[in-house]
């Protein structure tokens, strides 16, 4: 490495460093107020002079340092002129109220300089600001422009009058703002502030919310969490986190919490012990085996708790209970894309990771809301296409990202299939595919020539409501290598397999698979579900996809858990709820799941668990379901686990404690080790760490390599097959996992969802922003004054006279709600978007049963409604 000399020292550097950045790295200290690492340089402040030889003075900021150099960095000049400056912005900004413990403090005492300092800030939301401490170093605006892509912040005036400004009467409601808090941490002053606390202890763990995998430092004062900030150099998020990665974690100290078991006494519960608890599961389960067979249990495994977790929860089912009848959430929102990726390439995972968003020249965003319900991957991709990546949204809706795109093609609930084929169509006929990656690596092209020939492009605009002329737009960006990344728009549709089928087709057609800056990246819900779904919580397969009647696999697998089940697989979530209502189901363990909230048909599910013998609810809150349990367990959160979680791009990270449990709260793998004793099982697991070692023996070519040692930092995407394995960035770069990728010939089926006169509208669920999921955890947050009710969304067109807070009843086939609907140009006339994060809303009451006949994922994308105003 080249050197040089800094204030004596002679140090190395890297070729394109800057002084500050090599100084910095070598620990030396050089000022700085507008600098923020890892972004472009402000050059505004010139506090970072120093003097060069030969060169005189230079701004250490933006000045290359070069080899040989030789640099110093504290003289009485530059000392001088230092003072001279932090007078300067104090006298030209009349600077007061800076916090005491700011940077702008620090260096005014260390240059002699007497300001007022204050402790005390107003928070709006999350953060405060306050512009009378404001030295308008523009560190904010760097922040929002390159890391949120918000553009919250502007400056207004010139000269001694220039000043910051932020929305409305200088604060953050009214503002874009999201509150992913990227500016705070880097104001000099503490003009703006968040509402995290100086702590004593740091523990570096993985974010609970989506399945982005933010790594977080948790930092906790007296055994509370006081702050949550993203790991700079994590390659997950590098230091960035959205609103509810950042702040919202009061759920976590949640005076609700469940803190001990409680069972069944008539029409309440009773608090027991652990050990009472345990001795009721395993009666009950032994009880339900004796008497209807291992057939007629159940287990569904929650995709937020860790991957140890979901492997002791499917090996106790299937070792001990003898059952595979063992399923996990993804069965409700990413089985469809699973099952599609699976078949067309050999693995139901991202070939892709996120890295490969600053690499794509072109992206397409395909039923996925990144910026709301996967934010830093949202704000990755629209600092992509602001560096020139061209930008194709497939989506019912008018997201945000159709600001940033190229072309969005603005399709029907449930016409992904009959769009894709026209644009697989256009690319063909046009030549524009990669023949030699198609004649290599792919199989299947003469039968999907011969489909294509009959796809009728003049349908497509009444079918799909999008013109040809779009269509053919966006074909003349897919040029090469394309990054695909694609949501649950998707995914929960009855031809939500065919859907990812049809993409996974783009992607062959243009030699995207396997390639960096491209392929397959589907979005995952929930913080572990991709991790859930590894560890074999899906009833056809064992952990790692295994085939369930592999001899290999079996031998490998009953050496380590001494029986299995039959190699017939078990349940599906929905066939669990069917069976329930027959009375073959008797015993359902829900773990981290509240069926009555979350999953379609409300109706039909209750009267499925009000048909069991016996329901277990393992959770942290009280919810929707307990109301029919027979047994409820308090859970630990991702805060007070240890273990591991795998993201969306298959990487898996350690999770670890930062505090204790509530109560007598346990964490989940205990409390399935527990239950597998009681039923007999010598199981004796000291910490998770030995599960994972198990796991990498039970599937070594996918998680051979993987161990907690391993783990640290950045942790390992999977396939990892040795200890030696670097891990996996980018799945078939030497080849399909299955031999040779398959082109699939799909014809479009439309949804047994159809509008008519009695149900006129088709109803569309989702995220926004500011919660998650079920919103058990983000409603016991701050998030709740963010976005305190779920709201329908309505075109003014659909709306007519019905104004904005009108109470109205939403109708289907299945069923009815009452909630406020809101006129909004982003739904197309014939559309309605509804979240459901509020269980007073009641919004899958209106959703029906209709699923994916290969996944069985539930159809939450399209359902024929009707509107009227509540009288």
């Amino acid at each position: 490495m080249p050197e040089a000399t800094i204030n004596g020292k002679r140090i190395s550097f890297h070729q394109d460093d800057t002084i500050l950045a090599a100084a910095r790295r070598s620990g030396i200290d050089i000022p700085t107020l507008c600098h923020v690492e890892g972004l472009r340089p402000e050059g505004g402040c010139r506090l970072c002079l120093v003097d060069v030889k030969q060169l005189g003075l230079k701004a250490a900021c933006h000045t290359p340092i070069s080899p040989d150099s030789v640099i110093v960095t504290q003289t009485q000049e530059l000392r001088q002129m230092r003072r001279w400056i932090l007078e300067l912005l104090l006298e030209q900004r009349n600077v007061s109220d800076v916090l005491s413990d700011s940077v702008f403090a620090r260096l005014c005492h260390e240059h002699g300089i007497n300001i007022t300092t204050t402790d005390r800030r107003h928070f709006d939301g999350y953060l405060g600001f306050d512009p009378k401490a404001c030295i308008v170093c523009r560190k904010c605006m760097v922040a929002c422009d390159l890391i949120q892509g918000q553009n919250c912040y502007s400056v207004q005036n010139r000269g001694g009058l220039t000043q910051l400004a932020l929305g409305v009467n200088d604060g953050f409601t009214g503002s874009p703002c999201t509150y992913c808090g990227a500016c705070a941490p880097l104001c000099p002053t503490g003009a703006i502030v968040d509402i995290n606390l100086p702590h004593d202890v740091s523990v570096d763990s993985v974010c609970g919310y989506c399945g982005v995998g933010c790594r977080v430092r948790v930092g906790v004062n007296d055994g509370q969490i006081a702050a949550i900030d993203g790991i700079t150099d994590a390659m997950v998020n590098r230091g960035h986190l959205c609103a509810k990665g950042h702040y919202a974690r009061q759920y976590v100290s949640s005076p609700d919490r469940l803190t001990t078991p409680l069972l069944r006494d008539g029409d309440d519960f009773k608090p027991i012990s652990w050990t009472r608890a345990i001795e009721v599961l395993a009666d009950e389960i032994r009880k339900a085996k004796s008497e209807h067979g291992p057939n007629s249990l159940a287990i569904l495994t929650s995709s937020r708790a860790t991957n140890e977790s979901a492997y002791l929860a499917q090996k106790l089912f299937r070792s001990i209970i003898g059952t595979n009848n063992v399923d996990c959430c993804a069965r409700v929102c990413h089985s469809s894309t699973a099952l599609a990726l699976r078949t067309v390439t050999g693995t139901g995972a991202a070939s892709a990771s996120y890295q490969d968003i600053e690499r794509a020249t072109c992206i397409v965003v395909a039923g996925a809301n990144p910026t709301e319900a996967h934010p830093v991957v949202g704000a990755r991709i629209k600092q992509a296409v602001k560096r020139g990546a061209r930008l194709i949204v497939i989506d019912p809706r008018a997201i945000e990202l159709t600001q940033f795109a190229d072309v969005h093609l603005w399709l029907k609930p449930g016409t992904n299939v009959s769009l894709l084929n026209v644009l697989a169509k256009i690319l063909w006929d046009a030549q524009q595919v990669d023949q030699a990656y198609l004649d290599e690596k792919v199989e299947g092209t003469e039968a999907f020539s011969a489909h294509l020939d009959s796809v009728d492009l003049s349908d497509v605009a009444q079918t799909t409501g999008v013109s040809l002329d779009d269509l053919h737009s966006a074909a003349a960006l897919l040029k090469g290598p394309t990054l695909f990344v694609h949501g649950l728009g998707l995914s929960e549709l009855t031809q939500g397999t065919e859907s990812v089928m049809a993409l996974c087709n783009l992607g062959m057609l243009t030699g995207s698979i396997g390639r960096s800056g491209a392929g397959m990246l589907p979005l995952r819900g929930q913080n572990n579900v991709q991790g859930n779904a590894d560890m074999g919580g899906m009833p056809n397969l064992f952990t790692g996809y295994q085939p369930m009647d592999d001899p290999e696999v079996r031998h490998r697998l009953a050496n380590l858990w001494g029986s299995l089940p039959p190699a017939q697989p078990g349940l599906k979530s929905p066939e669990m709820f069917t069976a329930a209502k027959m009375g073959t189901l008797k015993f359902l363990w829900l773990q981290g799941e509240d069926a009555v909230q979350s999953d379609p048909n409300t109706r039909d599910v209750i009267e499925s668990l009000e048909q069991l013998d016996f329901l277990v609810v393992q959770d942290l809150f009280l919810n929707e379901t307990t109301p029919w349990a027979n047994l409820v367990l308090p859970a630990s959160c991702v805060h007070e686990e240890d273990g591991t979680f795998t993201n969306g791009e298959r990487r898996i990270q350690r999770v670890r404690a930062s505090v204790a449990p509530p109560g007598d709260a346990k964490s989940d793998w205990w409390i399935f080790q527990e239950t597998a004793r009681a039923l007999g099982a010598d199981w004796h697991y000291e910490h998770p760490s030995e599960v994972m070692d198990e796991i990498a023996k039970a599937v070594p070519r996918l998680f051979g390599g993987v161990s907690y040692q391993r783990l640290e930092g950045d942790g390992l995407q999977w396939p990892c097959p040795h200890k030696d394995h670097p891990g996996t960035a980018t799945v078939h770069a030497s080849g399909f996992l299955r031999g040779k990728g398959l082109l699939t010939a799909l014809r479009y089926l439309p949804s047994p969802e159809q509008t008519n006169e009695q149900f006129p509208l088709m109803l569309i669920t989702g995220r926004v922003l500011h919660h998650y999921n079920v919103g058990s955890m983000t409603r016991r947050t701050p998030q709740l004054a963010m976005a305190s009710a779920d709201v329908l969304e309505m075109n003014p067109a659909d709306a007519g006279l019905l104004e904005d807070g009108t109470m109205v009843t939403l109708r289907s086939q299945w069923g009815t709600t009452s909630l406020v609907m809101k006129r909004a140009d982003r739904v197309a006339p014939g559309t309605v978007f509804c979240s459901f994060h509020h269980p007073e809303t009641g919004i899958n009451k209106v959703t029906g049963p209709h699923t994916d006949p290969q996944s069985k994922c539930p159809q939450y994308k399209a359902t024929a409604v009707s509107v009227t105003a509540v009288p």
